[in-house]
């Protein structure tokens, strides 16, 4: 699988990356942590889902990728291209095999744009079937972090520090990635806090629903698209 060439060129400028199991909100955190960036006194941001489908999902963009570029494991299979990276900062947003089950839900519903999604695909990706596919990406991610670790700055972060619990200093750690110790914008930390907690609630509301009615509300999604 080769690695899309403008990744590689905007992680060699040495910016901020984030590495993520799919599922697991690393496009939100990266919109949360580039627009902290760029707009460092806007401590009221609240993302945006780009379309009707988008919110159905609960879904983002992340219109800041010059600043803070999302990585799922598999983008990084090829050796080679991990170790030409260097010195380039990173944050490992980690989940556990509990978590695992959910951000897995989260994956199959959160695919709107991918060409070909069909209800089949989903009703797939729900399925205990997949659950080994899903579990080699998680697993994986570790073996690319092992090997980012030799030559680049490489913080662990876990999913619950940030998505339910929203501990401010776990976010100001990964802002001070780039900032070395000083990013003072406590507000702004705090509102990345809260946002990132409403959104994991808002998750959860979703995740329930398809537990009782996966069908009815795959029907629903696919009719939005």
């Amino acid at each position: 699988m080769n690695t899309d060439p403008l990744k590689t060129i905007h992680t060699n400028v040495g910016l901020l990356n984030i590495l993520f199991t799919a599922g697991a909100g690393g496009t939100f955190l990266a919109n949360m942590l580039g627009t902290s960036i760029i707009d460092p006194w806007n401590n009221e941001y609240s993302p945006t889902p780009p379309s009707k489908t988008f919110t159905a999902t609960n879904e983002f963009t992340n219109p800041c990728s010059h600043i803070a570029m999302v990585w799922h494991p598999i983008d990084l299979i090829n050796t080679s291209t991990v170790n030409e990276l260097t010195n380039t900062n990173w944050i490992n947003l980690i989940i556990t095999p509990e978590e695992a089950k959910f951000t897995k839900v989260l994956h199959a519903v959160k695919r709107q744009n991918f060409a070909g999604v069909t209800k089949e695909d989903i009703l797939y990706r729900l399925s205990k079937e997949s659950n080994d596919e899903y579990n080699r990406m998680h697993k994986f991610q570790s073996h690319v972090v092992s090997m980012l670790a030799v030559n680049n700055n490489v913080l662990d972060v876990k999913f619950s520090d940030v998505f339910v619990d929203g501990n401010t200093d776990v976010i100001l750690s990964m802002l001070n990635l780039i900032f070395n110790g000083h990013y003072h914008s406590i507000d702004v930390v705090k509102n990345i806090a809260k946002e990132c907690m409403t959104k994991h609630d808002a998750d959860i509301v979703m995740y329930n629903e398809l537990s009782l009615a996966p069908e009815k509300w795959i029907d629903c999604l696919l009719a939005k698209i």
